[in-house]
């Protein structure tokens, strides 16, 4: 039977199987009291100013613990739900531009060495104590000294902080850091001192609304653990007041609960975008919508390149050239995805390289190992390199679906010019445990190749980039495919710190034409986000490039937004 027939006949069925999935689970919705009461009466003209919906229920499917910046899990949908409750010092803008937010005025030395904050003024905590330099002051210090690693991370190139009066801060950096103001000024949340100056086990902290208290649009007043979260609007927002009065977000098993439970209207929306055969039905729905648009979120190839077969470049080749891209993104996507780019950035970034060709040709895949020597000597269907067949195990996290039904498609195509990948599918931890070991890379890799993907930030900071490639553990932390390249690593290195933006911009196009090159991974493509809400309850969600729906500007007065 011809390859694409075979493809087409477990597409069906395994749509099928969902449908009757869906059928068969009834949502395990958490309990509805007091979360899903109705606003009482005195509170209803509030409610009525907040905007067309009093209570939003949103499905979600992890438990994120206590939401503090210490004990969050994932950094979608956790983070932004952390950043409900707390601000950064800038906020991205619709573009996914950082743009001063508790920020009114800000200049950076000619060198790049000192950045200067004037404060807004008037900005106050949840529980009334004013907003001041000292608290920024404060947590850039506490985060260097009680590690967090995304915010420690992104504080590393402070060097000191200084505070003039009540509303400016003074930064001194220890190198010029171009991706600062996107990777630190506007994704580490700033924490109340008279609170956390208490705090030494920050990750040990029982819930407590006192200890949750922020400066954000709201405030988290009750959680249960493994059940739901209820968020009340902070009326008294700087930036004006939240359009809905209370958030509950509920936490679902699976996606077929959560789906069901949209469907029934016991959610409102899922943070979650979902999957791209239920956009049609859902948007055909009385009262739903589907706002879509590009992610920076990646499914990509990684492998272990210190190791055979992956440590030829001939095998990463032919292995990228094997993979038709166009139909991944029709069949499992059903278009609703982004060709990869063999350079890394997103086609839709102001930084993509658009000379760096990605293609597919399977015919030139089979004679580029032909002419390497790489051939199938006993007739099996499978190549031998130096004696030994190129087959091994492809590792994915079987809880994803569509990353599943990728790995098999693509171990279809990679049969088809003589490479065996045999589809390995294991629990997520398992599967992180093998690619990223305590997601340290000074731990090596336990993997042979394996379905991989990193969330938006990653992709959003094209000045991360060199931490995906770069050879010293301490700069290349995402390196997780044990690529070395002195080439590469010099560039990294002086992306890191070029302040000038036309020259990072030629640097960066530079970088993933050797990328493209060399493919220390395969990108096989960025999906789009669908988020589907039910308008009648809430319609004031607006995509955010690269970073979809759900962001605190989705929940503020448009006028609010940056």
């Amino acid at each position: 039977m011809h390859p694409f027939l075979t493809r087409q006949r477990r597409m069906g069925v395994l749509l099928l199987l969902f449908v009757l999935l869906l059928a068969a689970c009834a949502p395990t919705v958490a309990p509805a009291a007091p979360a899903g009461e109705a606003a009482p009466a005195a509170d209803e003209a509030a409610a009525q100013e907040a905007g067309p919906a009093a209570t939003l229920r949103i499905g979600i499917l992890g438990d994120e613990s206590t939401l503090t910046p210490y004990t969050y899990v994932t950094g979608y949908p956790g983070w932004n739900m952390l950043m409900l409750q707390y601000d950064s010092l800038y906020q991205l803008d619709l573009e996914g531009v950082p743009q001063p937010w508790l920020v009114s005025a800000a200049s950076t030395s000619d060198d790049g060495l000192t950045i200067t904050l004037d404060l807004k003024e008037g900005i106050a905590w949840h529980d009334g104590e004013p907003f001041s330099a000292e608290d920024v002051k404060f947590s850039i210090e506490y985060y260097k000294q009680y590690e967090r690693s995304r915010f420690t991370r992104a504080l590393l190139p402070v060097e000191s902080v200084a505070v003039e009066g009540n509303n400016r801060v003074v930064l001194t950096l220890s190198a010029p850091s171009p991706s600062f103001e996107l990777g630190a000024l506007a994704d580490v949340p700033i924490l109340p001192q008279h609170i956390w100056a208490e705090i030494t086990t920050p990750e040990e902290q029982p819930f407590d609304p006192v200890v949750n208290t922020g400066a954000g649009p709201y405030k988290l007043v009750e959680y249960a653990p493994d059940q739901f979260y209820r968020f009340e609007a902070n009326a008294d927002y700087f930036a004006g007041a939240p359009a809905v009065n209370e958030l509950v977000f509920v936490k679902f098993a699976d996606d077929a609960g959560s789906l069901a439970a949209l469907r029934s209207g016991e959610v409102d929306m899922l943070a979650r975008p979902v999957a791209p055969e239920q956009i049609e039905p859902l948007a055909a729905a009385p009262d739903m919508k589907i706002s879509q648009g590009p992610l920076y979120t990646t499914q990509m190839l990684n492998y272990d390149m210190t190791k055979p077969p992956f440590d030829r470049p001939e095998v990463r080749q032919a292995m990228s050239l094997a993979i038709d891209r166009q139909d991944l993104v029709d069949t499992i996507y059903l278009g609703a995805a982004t060709l990869g780019s063999a350079g890394w950035i997103h086609p839709a970034s102001p930084l993509f390289n658009a000379e760096v060709v990605t293609e597919s040709d399977p015919a030139r895949a089979q004679q580029i190992l032909e002419d390497a020597g790489i051939t199938d000597g006993d007739g099996d269907g499978v190549r031998e390199l130096d004696g030994t067949p190129i087959s091994f195990e492809f590792l994915v996290n079987g809880d994803d679906s569509l990353r599943l039904r990728l790995a098999e498609l693509v171990s279809e195509m990679l049969a088809e010019v003589g490479i065996q990948a045999t589809v390995s599918a294991v629990e997520q931890a398992t599967w992180e445990e093998a690619v990223w070991p305590g997601f340290d890379v000074t731990q090596g890799r336990n993997y042979e190749m394996a379905m991989w993907g990193w969330s938006a930030p990653v992709q959003a900071d094209a000045v991360r980039f060199g931490t995906l490639i770069h050879s010293d553990p301490a700069f290349g932390n995402l390196n997780l495919t044990g690529y070395a390249n002195s080439e590469a690593d010099a560039l990294a290195e002086a992306i890191a710190t070029e302040i000038d933006a036309a020259a990072r911009a030629e640097m960066i196009g530079e970088l993933q034409t050797i990328v493209a090159r060399d493919l220390p991974f395969i990108m096989l493509l960025y999906p789009d986000g669908a988020y589907a809400y039910n308008a009648s309850v809430y319609d004031g969600w607006a995509f955010m490039t690269g970073q979809g729906v759900f962001h605190k500007l989705s929940l503020l007065p448009e006028a609010a937004r940056p």
